[in-house]
């Protein structure tokens, strides 16, 4: 067996057991479970409902409060 012959064997067993090791290893999880994942993440990110708004809105009087100096 040539020298560059065992190099590419050794190589080539090296990279079968890399890819053994990685796929075996990795967390087993559903194809969608990103996608809900994201999901949930962007509603809580998204703004308050309009009923949370107009609750915000009526809690008080307007006018009360602190003015700047130039009104």
């Amino acid at each position: 067996m040539t020298p560059l012959a065992f190099l590419a064997l050794a190589a080539l067993i090296t990279l079968v057991g890399v890819l053994f090791i990685a796929l075996s290893g990795r967390k087993r999880t559903p194809w969608h479970a990103s996608i809900d994942d994201f999901r949930q993440r962007l509603d809580a990110l998204a703004p308050p409902t309009n009923d949370a708004v107009r609750a915000a809105d009526s809690d008080g009087p307007r006018g009360e409060g602190r003015t700047s100096a130039g009104t």
